[in-house]
């Protein structure tokens, strides 16, 4: 045998394999391949009829619309209409989305069920879209006007509906994912396009809503949703992408109705068809009017293009930085929606007012007419803005100041450079325009050509560039700009980026001396996203961040043995400089006694329960809940892996943010930071997981693990992330902590730290800290039934761990209540003020806390 025949036979068996799978898909949706049956055989019955008498009434029968279903009462249409496909054209990808959204549906809910629910969304969402229709022509809308006669062929407005429903029964995550993503998409579509199939299926995705409520028996309510702070970005860039692809519906579709029509209209490039010149030269005299159109031609071209296109380019490219948490994404995605609005505003109402009616009888007519539509054409991208700014919270906070000023600066350097580049080219060419250009026409000129030329369409034309310098000058400096912005955006949200230019150099100076030695078991939180660092002179490093003028250490300083406090007080002074108060929290005993020397007071705020894996066994009437649950576990069939994030499988992968999403979607606040890692934490190399994985390979369970090192090697782990699967066996995390602190001790680790329980500690009743002692206090109690800190630090007494105390360590007595409110909001950054009083007053049982 050669050594190719083992590969081409593995290649076989995996076709093979595949193939069974493959087939085994195919049989269990016997649905959707009836409906997708049914949808071929009308369409090509359709197709193949010839044009004709018979042809127009098997359309006027089998379509829908508002003239069809109210005036010639034709109500069977609003069900045999998503049958058949408007043109021999789309009917692959018709039958694709049938087949791949139906599907998806069906193996969700079941046969029966998805065969009721496709009709039902059918019949409910055409209803809705002709309601939506009435209510247009009531108000005597345009688009409702223009489009009551017309006759909807779609199967894709069950098929969105179908899938609606269906998102019922998927997991939390991508429930999730498919509303937001799918209702954005629907609802661009009817925004920009404003079809009656465009309204349909809209209709039939809300009718999929409701139909859940019937299906799965619950009571109509309004809650908001819960999601991590890396899951909210990634559905708010999904949002942003979707909303930048809009005007493409408005270019691709030029005689769109949608009430952003005239926003997407700013981005087509009207000047390439010649209807438009023929318009306004059609009465055979060289008007003015005919002038400008000809001159106008003259930009149609490469450039006209890409300075239509570019900022949707850019407005894609802030989406991808917001969905990877970069504040630079999320400042160009700001100020390209304000820029919309302004263009908008300008365009629709500014102009028209001040203008003369000779040159802007299309921008009067389009103002007394769409007024409503402009209006909604100026809010929309205004409202986006206004959403992402918001929105901010979700971002880190370090250094966002500098890193909004440095991007602004460059972007008005890209701008004042490519326009000064401009002026002087065009001023040394100027008689290559017509007229000769003089600076001041030049500099009223400069803004049209960084815009999308469809906002020039009806603007009057007073120079022209004649020469071919002064034509490639104008043509280019606007896609320049563009692409200048891009690269400057792009390098921003980069690592290490030369917007960031302190986070990289010193988080490596911070790795290189955790690495030499860690002062605590929770250092490695140092390297946590919204720290900040200080650097003593005579080496050690601090770890903080400033809210409302509080400087929140995380942990003891890093420094030798011995020279924690002295390095502590010179941050101190640091901090004092700079008009900061200090507050050392999470700090050791050995800390808060050197400080406590140096005059300063401190309070208990966490108990840490440490575990030296030596000396530790399952032995014992105290460890038996311990044996119970690895042996229970070993029963299931479950196996501990000890792994990295970024080397677990997709399909795992997914499986630990779905779990951790259901956690965060069952709180009623959001997710808490600051010392207590996410998602997010989890993508460092350095941090291990501990995963509880079924023969399946789907995952029940996970534990994340912060490193501790001693010359370069790791002495002990810590827990940070502790999740596990609704439907997972009771006793899943002890199985898990077990088994690490197993591993720990044939590897001759020193410790394993089970963390501390913030909150979780009594304060001491004879100390003078009476403001803090309160607010901690209502914080603890607060929290207490949402995160469960207390049952928490119970349940970490199972493990027989050695406790050891955490401290809060300040200075100024009165600055207590500026400390815990920083506090507060270290730890639950996107707080509102409607959730603080809700939680502050609510007085519930506690959650279990194994599932933190």
């Amino acid at each position: 045998m050669t050594a190719a025949e083992p590969a081409a036979s593995e290649f076989t068996d995996r076709c093979r394999t595949a193939g069974r799978s493959a087939a085994r898909l195919a049989r269990s949706v016997p649905v959707t391949w009836a409906i997708a049956a049914v949808v071929t055989l009308a369409s090509v019955y359709r197709f193949t009829r010839p044009a004709g008498d018979f042809r127009r009434t098997l359309d006027a029968i089998a379509s829908t619309g508002f003239d069809t279903v109210l005036l010639n009462h034709d109500w069977l249409s609003v069900f045999t209409a998503v049958f058949f496909v408007p043109k021999p054209g789309g009917l692959f990808l018709t039958l694709l989305a049938v087949i791949v959204g139906i599907g998806w549906s069906e193996r969700r809910m079941g046969h029966v069920r998805t065969l009721a629910v496709f009709a039902a969304v059918t019949v409910l969402g055409i209803a809705l879209g002709l309601s939506a229709q009435a209510l247009g022509l009531a108000s005597n809308l345009y688009g409702a006007q223009a489009t009551r006669g017309h006759h909807v062929f779609d199967p894709t407005i069950a098929v969105a509906g179908t899938m609606m429903a269906a998102s019922a029964f998927a997991r939390p995550l991508l429930r999730r994912r498919v509303r937001i993503i799918g209702f954005a998409v629907l609802s661009v579509l009817v925004l920009y396009a404003g079809a009656p199939a465009d309204q349909y299926r809209l209709g039939a995705g809300v009718a999929g809503v409701l139909a859940v409520l019937l299906l799965t028996h619950r009571r109509p309510e309004i809650k908001r949703p819960r999601a991590t702070r890396r899951e909210a970005r990634t559905l708010l860039s999904a949002v942003v992408a979707v909303t930048a692809l809009g005007p493409l519906v408005s270019i691709l579709a030029p005689h769109s109705i949608g009430v952003l029509n005239p926003l997407g209209s700013l981005f087509r490039d009207p000047l390439r068809d010649p209807t438009f010149v023929a318009a306004r030269c059609e009465t055979g005299d060289v008007t003015r009017q005919c002038l400008d159109a000809v001159a106008l031609t003259r930009l149609d071209g490469p450039g006209a293009v890409l300075v239509t296109l570019l900022p949707l380019v850019a407005l894609l490219l802030a989406a991808r930085g917001i969905h990877r948490g970069r504040r630079v994404g999320l400042y160009l995605a700001i100020g390209l929606n304000i820029l919309m609005a302004v263009i908008a505003a300008v365009y629709y109402g500014f102009l028209p007012l001040v203008a003369s009616g000779q040159y802007t009888r299309f921008q009067s007519t389009a103002a007394e007419q769409f007024g409503a539509f402009d209006l909604v054409a100026t809010l929309v991208p205004a409202g986006i803005a206004i959403m992402l700014m918001v929105a901010r919270p979700l971002f880190p906070t370090r250094d966002a100041g500098r890193v909004a000023v440095k991007f602004v600066g460059l972007a008005l350097l890209a701008f004042v450079g490519t326009a000064t580049a401009y002026l002087v080219v065009a001023w040394i060419v100027r008689d290559q325009f017509s007229p000769t250009a003089s600076v001041s026409a030049l500099i009223l000129d400069l803004p049209e050509h960084f815009i999308p030329v469809g906002f020039l369409a009806f603007e009057p034309v007073d120079m022209i560039a004649t020469g071919p310098v002064a034509i490639a000058a104008s043509q280019w400096v606007g896609p320049l700009f563009w692409i200048v912005l891009i690269v400057i955006a792009h390098r921003g949200m980069q690592s290490g980026s030369p917007l960031d230019t302190a986070r990289g150099p010193a988080l490596a100076r911070i790795s290189t001396l955790l690495r030499a030695g860690s002062p605590s078991t929770l250092s490695w939180m140092t390297t946590w996203e919204g720290n900040e660092y200080w650097f003593a002179p005579g080496g050690g490093a601090v770890a903080y961040r400033v809210i409302n003028d509080v400087a929140i250490t995380t942990g003891d300083p890093i420094a030798p043995t011995g020279e924690g406090a002295a390095v502590a007080e010179a941050f101190a002074r640091h901090c004092a400089h700079h008009g900061w108060t200090v507050a050392f929290y999470s700090v050791t005993d050995e800390l808060r006694a050197g400080l406590s020397e140096r005059g300063y007071n401190s309070i208990a705020v966490a108990e840490e329960t440490v575990i030296h894996p030596a000396g530790w066994s399952l032995q014992g009437g105290k460890m038996k809940d311990i044996r119970t649950a690895i042996n229970r576990a070993e029963k299931e069939g479950l196996s501990a892996s000890w792994v990295r994030f970024g080397d677990l499988a997709p399909r795992q992968a997914a499986q630990v943010r779905d779990i951790s999403e259901m956690w965060v979607a069952e709180r009623d606040l959001p997710e808490m930071g600051f010392t207590l890692g996410g998602i997010d934490e989890l993508l460092d190399d350095a941090v291990m997981l501990m995963v509880a994985v079924d023969a399946e390979g789907r995952v029940h369970a996970v534990t994340s693990w912060l490193p501790s090192f001693s010359d370069g090697r790791v002495r002990g782990w810590t827990l940070d992330f502790m999740r596990r699967a609704p439907d997972s066996m009771n006793g899943v995390m002890e199985f898990l902590i077990a088994r690490t602190i197993l591993l720990a001790g044939d590897d001759g680790l020193d410790f394993v730290s089970l963390s501390g329980a913030p909150l979780a500690v009594d304060v001491d009743p004879d100390g003078q800290s009476t403001s803090l002692r309160a607010i901690l206090a209502v914080l603890s109690r607060s929290l207490e039934p949402v995160y469960g800190f207390r049952s928490l630090l119970r349940f970490k007494t199972k493990f027989r761990p050695e406790f050891r105390r955490l401290h809060l360590v300040y200075a100024d007595s009165l600055a207590l209540p500026a400390i815990g409110l920083a506090l507060a909001r270290a730890y639950l950054p996107t707080l509102t003020a409607r959730q603080a009083v809700r939680a502050f007053g609510r007085r519930t049982t506690p959650r279990v806390a194994s599932d933190r």
